[in-house]
């Protein structure tokens, strides 16, 4: 289907939201992913002129759809998106994927994520908001190098502060790289840190998001603290 690109946001460093109008309705469920075929790659790129994005908007904001992505510099096709006119009509195709957060699943879920890993998880916790799921309790612990680069800053920690069932834990691995002067959780997402924020829970859900290098040292620490596969669900985000 046709896609009408409308407007660009941008959320953290080297990060931007891309908004597309659909010209027909598109229902889909927190968590999916779409198509997005640029109409023409402005510079080269061997992959091609379509990726696949997961949707960071919730499907209660409405039928325009969202992608939200780091620009890399060896991007072709990011690059290329990134100076898009307003106005450019490319082709989507979609919803796809499984990895949803049902809103029957009531109980704890804690949110791992990675950098850009957050877009789903931004989904989750807004679907959750505005549905009202009181009984579905997330924990999101989210990691970046530096402070620069939390994605949706902003909206989380005002949802963190606004309702007591969405609680938000950001983590910076570089401190030293930052202007700002960082006082929160540092280092990588480990097993001390999920210990000391999500122990006293009763037995919660695992969500990994993020690159595939943090995924896997994720599941392994999550190994490490004997929490079985079967409470664990990841997703891997790969060539962003």
């Amino acid at each position: 289907m046709k896609l009408k690109f409308i407007k660009k946001q941008k959320e953290a460093k080297d990060t931007a939201t891309f908004f597309f109008e659909p010209e027909k309705k598109v229902m889909w469920l927190p968590g999916q992913y779409f198509y997005f075929t640029l109409p023409e790659l402005k510079y080269p790129d061997s992959r091609g002129p379509t990726r696949h994005f997961t949707i960071s908007a919730s499907p209660t904001e409405g039928s325009t759809l969202r992608l939200t992505t780091r620009i890399r510099k060896d991007s072709g096709y990011k690059n290329t998106l990134n100076e898009m006119a307003i106005g450019t009509f490319i082709e989507g195709e979609g919803p796809n994927g499984t990895y949803i957060l049902d809103e029957n699943e009531e109980g704890n879920h804690i949110l791992l994520a990675g950098g850009i890993g957050i877009t789903p998880f931004r989904s989750f916790i807004k679907y959750n908001i505005d549905k009202k799921l009181s009984e579905t309790k997330i924990h999101l612990i989210y990691a970046n190098s530096t402070p620069e680069e939390i994605t949706f800053r902003e909206e989380l920690e005002s949802w963190d502060k606004t309702y007591e069932n969405i609680k938000i834990a950001f983590t910076i691995s570089r401190p030293e790289d930052s202007k700002e002067k960082w006082t929160g959780l540092t280092g990588r997402i480990d097993g001390d840190i999920i210990s000391r924020l999500a122990s006293h829970l009763s037995p919660p859900t695992y969500w990994v998001c993020g690159p595939p290098a943090m995924v896997e040292a994720t599941e392994k620490v999550l190994g490490s603290l004997k929490i079985t596969s079967d409470r664990v669900r990841s997703e891997k985000f790969t060539g962003y």
